[in-house]
């Protein structure tokens, strides 16, 4: 431009060895770079190099002729490889566009976010379309020419955050709405607008453009939405305060004296999307999430499909009611409700996971079997168990403040799930195991399922009839308590007998005594006998070990180590394997002095009418004492 004035610059490739100089302003590019640039590396002719030269001649004619006294004009140089063009860089959007996005960064980073949106509208504003668009149109595509578009998303997405921190939602909602038309898989920008559309009132469009990401991410690449845009559904469903638009900014005041007349700073306003709840609390407590999906067939009639869903969710709110949870929130097909412990003395005993799971039978009983086939949903469960702050002496049923990680294992399972299943994470099945059947299904994405109830209980151990070995475990635990020596019992059975149950209902058994679980995989916790033997200072720790045959031989030689300490400590090893393990080392934990055997045979799985004797179901070999 000349005082406004476009300059005639000739011929196509003129123009494009300027705009591709102009990308690389003040570098020197490659004379080979050029050349392909300009033609593409199968289509180069005998006189490209002329017709590039031709192209640079023309260039420096242009640029003396429209040169001004009062600014410094671009130079073009020859190279040693190629050539190098020198401009100031107040002369070209591209620099400024680039000075000012970083200027508008630093002030979003300062949470200043009215001053940030205001230097990044300025920066966007130097924008008239694409990018030398005359040149994409005839067909040159080059790296730099996408990546100077990728920096206008992303100053478009800061755009976007510095408005929202203000709580100006409404002035972006129809952009955001049209750059993710453009752009459905940019994530930032989709989580933008479901933040705006849910603080316009507009919730379940908001879910409704999470469905749409997801649905293309799944289609196109096999891929899951990611972390935080999964914890902002999850916010959504449950009406998480902390997305909700920030206060607006103070009414000026203007304070007199002396003369002088001064405005406050604009107030500090906190990013937009910080998934953590108000904390209501100081302890923390044991709950576990059933997430419910209930989706009546499309050909349906609104009005029939109206009262199926309100048939559901008072079937919900019957079942949810009656096993002692709570209905933390529900938004269309999908409702989420939270079990906790009723009493402190229930910590840790798996009693409100195993509520959480009966719930979820009784729900696909009502909701998918009670029904007429033509009137049954496609029904979906899952049930997840973490940790969750709550207030100490609280009700049970009280509103808990809900924990994004945890909702986000709970969409996770709901995901793996298919119709009319019920699935659990890994936690849930150790707490549930003795009184839940677990099946554990394959596929593309393996997952436990819920098979059916051993007894109405609260997860008791005789169910299974397990008493005379939980009474063996005991005693040792008794007798590394005395001795203060470690010492090893194998629980030995093939596939599906029970010894993850078993483990499960001892560790719930376990008083005044610190457990640690081990990975297959390599140690999860301690790893090193010294900081085991740091955790049994005060007290013996019972350290399980479920899946050994699958481990590998860092968590094998690590037991072993263990038991053969210089220093002897407190310490209960319960593994359990299946007979596999001495196929791979037939003499593993043979040779160690304080190790037994135990080998599981089936048992009925309602309990017998008289008390089991002690060794009625157990064979246990006590390879030395």
């Amino acid at each position: 431009m000349d005082n406004e004035k476009p300059i005639a610059l000739g011929g196509d490739r003129r123009r494009a060895t300027l705009g591709l100089l102009l990308l690389n302003a003040d570098r020197e590019v490659a004379t080979s770079k050029l050349l392909d640039g300009l033609w593409g590396t199968d289509e180069t002719p005998m006189t490209a190099r002329k017709v590039l030269q031709n192209a640079v001649r023309g260039l420096r004619v242009t640029f003396a002729e429209h040169a001004h006294g009062d600014a410094r004009p671009p130079a073009l140089l020859t190279c040693a490889h190629g050539y190098q063009l020198q401009v100031d860089p107040e002369q070209v959007d591209m620099f400024r566009f680039h000075r000012l996005a970083r200027a508008g960064r630093a002030e979003l980073a300062a949470a200043r976010p009215g001053a940030a949106a205001a230097t990044l509208r300025e920066a966007l504003a130097l924008w008239r379309g694409r990018a030398l668009a005359d040149l994409v149109e005839s067909g040159h595509s080059w790296p730099e020419l996408t990546a100077l578009e990728n920096a206008r998303l992303d100053v478009m997405e800061d755009y976007y955050e510095a408005e929202l921190a203000g709580g100006r939602h409404q002035a972006v909602l129809s952009d955001l709405e049209a750059m993710v038309e453009a752009e459905p898989l940019r994530e930032r920008a989709c989580h933008q607008l479901m933040l705006a559309l849910y603080r316009a009132g507009r919730q379940a469009d908001a879910l409704a453009a999470y469905r749409r990401v997801r649905v293309r991410l799944a289609e196109q690449f096999g891929l899951e939405p990611g972390r935080e845009l999964r914890l902002l559904q999850h916010a959504i469903l449950v009406h998480d305060p902390s997305i909700a638009a920030p206060a607006g900014p103070a009414r000026p005041v203007v304070i007199t004296g002396l003369g002088q007349e001064t405005e406050p700073r604009e107030r500090p306003v906190a990013r937009p999307v910080q998934l953590i709840p108000a904390q209501r609390s100081v302890g923390r407590s044991s709950v576990s999430t059933v997430l419910i999906r209930a989706d009546y067939p499309t050909g349906r009639r609104a009005g029939d499909v109206g009262r199926a869903l309100e048939r559901t969710a008072r079937i919900v709110q019957e079942e949810v009611g009656r096993l002692g949870g709570v209905v933390a929130g529900s938004t269309g097909s999908v409702t989420l409700a939270l079990f906790r412990s009723a009493s402190p003395r229930d910590e840790g005993s798996g009693q409100a996971a195993e509520r959480a799971v009966r719930a979820a039978m009784a729900l696909r009983q009502r909701i998918c079997f009670d029904v007429p086939d033509g009137e049954r949903p496609a029904l979906r469960v899952a049930v997840a168990t973490g940790e969750m702050r709550v207030r100490p002496g609280g009700d049970a049923r009280e509103p808990l403040p809900v924990n994004g990680a945890l909702l986000v294992d709970s969409e996770s399972l709901l995901q793996a799930a298919e119709d009319t299943e019920i699935v659990v994470c890994g936690r849930t099945r150790r707490l549930t195991g003795t009184a839940i059947a677990y099946g554990r299904e394959g596929g593309h994405r393996p997952r436990w399922t819920v098979k059916g109830r051993y007894r109405d209980s609260y997860g008791r151990a005789e169910v299974l009839d397990r008493e005379p070995e939980l009474g063996v475990l005991n005693s040792l635990l008794e007798r590394v308590r005395r001795r203060s020596r470690p010492h090893l019992v194998l629980v030995v059975g093939a596939p599906g007998i029970g010894k993850s149950p078993l483990l499960a209902a001892f560790e719930r058994r376990v008083e005044n005594a610190a457990t640690v679980r081990l990975g297959t995989g390599g140690p999860a916790g301690p790893a090193s006998t010294p900081q085991v033997a740091r955790l049994a200072e005060h007290g013996p720790l019972v350290v399980f070990a479920d899946d050994l045959h699958r481990a590998d031989h860092a968590v094998l030689e690590f037991i072993e180590e263990l038991l053969e300490a210089p220093q002897p400590f407190p310490v209960l090893v319960v593994a359990a394997a299946r007979p596999e393990l001495f196929r791979r080392r037939p003499d593993w934990g043979a040779g160690q002095r304080h190790a037994s055997r135990m080998t599981l045979e089936p048992v009925a799985a309602e309990p017998r009418a008289e008390a089991p004797r002690a060794g009625q179901l157990a064979r246990l070999c006590h390879v030395a004492s």
